[in-house]
């Protein structure tokens, strides 16, 4: 029964919902696991996972060629906890032997992969590359959610979102000159009442780093007067801190460090959390760490207690450079955030692909997907292809070959390959390697995984910021902790609009974390919950949320909002832990041993950086794809 004040939020609202395109109705327990029904369902399941991936688990997807494929899908999630659970251990007598045989096999379509594979065309363009993805469209965590909102086409980030501008160098990593992006960029102005506002054009920078430039409110709920602009100049004293916080912060955000950079301090910060860094050794109140937390969080997964305190260095944080000394140089965002990029990559590989050839094409260009995996094509991507298997065969240099399992369409299929990327993360990797060696085993123990859930909101309008004079907001207590709107990137003399009566998408980033329990425990913790939450009730957290922080400025989750898309990433980061850069009592740091290839599989991964961003990706997809080139070509 709808409630009074469920029709207050708005959650009897058919447009909410009118996007359902996934039909799934996966109750994912041991019962349905291990039941049969499927070409590979002999085996017999021993986990038992009673999560209920439903179509109010998934929920809406939007429109376009995204719709279908928004954070982890539920059959995705179905059979990853299948291979955790050692399903795929012994079917491969199972498996539809199809007889194809690749040069490279990639395993993952992400920036890693979609740069192994490119690296690999660029030096071998005779050679036969296949990309596996286990999702049913390419880029990873690099997607977008889009919108129709009273006939305005409005988009917002999947997960990957912003990128630098490199120089020109017209070496192998300069990508933006290889798959002919531009370097510069406009973006729109707001217009109405909104004129003059400073609103940011992704999603991280105004959160520390260049807050100073935009309108930015902190939320302080239960405080007579809740917000509060230019916290850290004019308004730190309007803030509900005392006096010893307030001047904690002053302290914190005037250090400047960077002439005591050295490898004996890089080692020494990769040996302590970041949390003991600003507590122990900065004498910082907890509450200063608390503060820090999501948004340290929001970059690498956890928060200060469970990453060393290297990474707030290497992301330049307040204790480690000074706030008002950081350069003008702002991060840049596609509409859909890095589904952009990932767009261009899969253009270059394919130039039937996508629809167009102008930038706006590739951005927007309807994808052909009848054009991704066919035979004439030296780049071939299958998608809905969950890789459950990796093993070498044969003997001798000349005879070895690496056998890859794949299901695909509740069938198991069978190819091989002459050498292998596996541009895939090491909560799969452990698993589905099957003479993957010992050390690393062990060095893939010592990482740690966390989940994040990012929320696009499409707004009707936003009159109700432009009434605050803010265009983001950090907070506290309740559902996540910041969101922001973005102004819209100019493409083709065309863009999505900035002016307060028309709908724009509001994002939300919003990291699982549980201060004071291990890596491993929040990472756990966090992916039960996103698999525990259903749609609904994410939507009523959500909507109570802007409700709190909005309806005093004429914000009414009614009329207001016209759709909501949750994202959720169970992998979403690699937890850096002490000695995760440079190792710890001696022994060498775990990306390290996991970088080297054994036999034809070589591993590349985003992950092995620690800080996982789409140039970084892109540049372990290359480092495995040439080491193998190397040894086997």
């Amino acid at each position: 029964m709808v409630t009074r004040f469920d029709k207050e939020l708005g959650l009897d609202k058919a447009i909410t919902r009118r996007d359902f395109v996934y039909g799934s109705s996966l109750i994912l327990s041991g019962a349905v696991i291990g039941s049969s029904g499927g070409a590979y369902s002999q085996p017999k399941s021993n986990g038992n996972y009673s999560f209920d991936l439903s179509s109010d688990w998934y929920g809406p997807g939007g429109i376009g060629d995204y719709s279908g494929s928004h954070g982890n899908t539920p059959e995705l999630i179905k059979t990853a906890h299948e291979i955790r659970s050692g399903r795929f251990n012994t079917e491969t007598e199972y498996a539809v032997d199809s007889g194809e045989e690749y040069d490279l096999v990639v395993v993952g379509g992400g920036f890693s992969g979609l740069s192994a594979a490119y690296h690999f065309n660029r030096l071998n363009p005779s050679g036969r590359v296949l990309i596996l993805d286990n999702h049913p469209i390419f880029g990873g965590e690099a997607k977008r959610n889009d919108f129709d909102v009273n006939g305005f086409h409005i988009s917002g980030p999947q997960g990957s979102n912003d990128f630098g501008i490199p120089t020109i160098d017209g070496g192998p990593d300069d990508y933006f000159s290889a798959l002919n992006m531009p370097r510069e960029f406009n973006y729109l102005e707001p217009g109405g009442s909104a004129s003059g506002m400073r609103i940011p054009i992704d999603s991280y920078d105004w959160l520390t780093w260049q807050e100073r430039r935009f309108d930015v409110g902190h939320f302080f709920q239960d405080e007579t007067k809740p917000w509060v602009k230019d916290v850290w100049d004019s308004g730190l004293n309007m803030t509900p801190w005392n006096k010893k916080i307030r001047d904690a912060f002053t302290y914190v955000r005037s250090l400047d460090r960077r002439n005591e950079d050295s490898s004996e301090t890089e080692r020494w910060l990769d040996s302590i959390t970041l949390k003991s860094y600003y507590e122990d050794k900065l004498g910082l109140p907890p509450e200063v760490t608390s503060f820090y937390d999501p948004i340290m969080a929001s970059i690498i997964g956890l928060g200060c207690d469970a990453v060393s305190a290297y990474w707030g260095k290497y992301f330049e944080m307040p204790g480690f450079y000074k706030a008002s000394e950081y350069n003008e140089t702002l991060l840049q965002s596609f509409p859909g955030g890095n589904a952009g990029i990932a767009r261009h990559f899969v253009k270059k590989l394919n130039p039937e692909a996508i629809e167009g050839n102008s930038f706006e094409n590739v951005l927007f260009g309807k994808i052909a997907f009848n054009k991704l995996d066919q035979e004439d094509k030296a780049v071939r991507i299958r998608l809905n292809s969950t890789v459950v298997s990796v093993r070498h065969k044969g003997q001798g240099k000349k005879h070895e070959r690496v056998q890859i399992v794949y299901a695909k369409d509740g069938q198991l299929n069978q190819l091989n390959a002459k050498a292998v990327v596996m541009a895939s993360g090491g909560w799969v990797n452990r698993h589905i390697l099957k003479d993957l060696p010992p050390d690393y085993h062990r060095a893939y123990s010592e990482l740690g995984h966390s989940a994040v859930l990012v929320v696009n909101v499409a707004l009707t309008n936003w009159r109700f910021l432009q009434r605050l004079g803010i265009s983001a907001a950090i907070w506290s207590k309740g559902f996540g902790f910041s969101c922001n709107i973005r102004r819209p990137m100019v493409i083709g003399n065309k863009s999505q609009p900035l002016h307060p009566d028309k709908p724009i998408v509001m994002t939300f980033y919003a990291p699982i974390f549980k201060p004071g329990l291990t890596r491993k425990e929040q990472g756990v913790m966090g992916r039960a919950e996103i698999l525990g939450t259903s749609f609904s009730d994410y939507e009523r957290q959500i909507r109570e949320q802007m409700t709190i922080m909005f309806s005093d400025s004429g914000f009414d989750p009614v009329k207001d909002i016209a759709g909501i898309i949750l994202n959720r990433w169970g992998h979403a980061y690699v937890n850096p832990g002490l000695g995760f850069r440079f190792g710890m009592n001696g022994n060498i740091a775990p990306p390290d041993i996991i970088r080297e290839p054994y036999g034809r599989i070589a591993i590349g991964h985003s992950e092995l950086r620690g800080h996982q961003y789409w140039s970084g990706a892109a540049g372990e997809g290359r480092r495995a794809v040439e080491e193998l080139l190397n040894l086997h070509f």
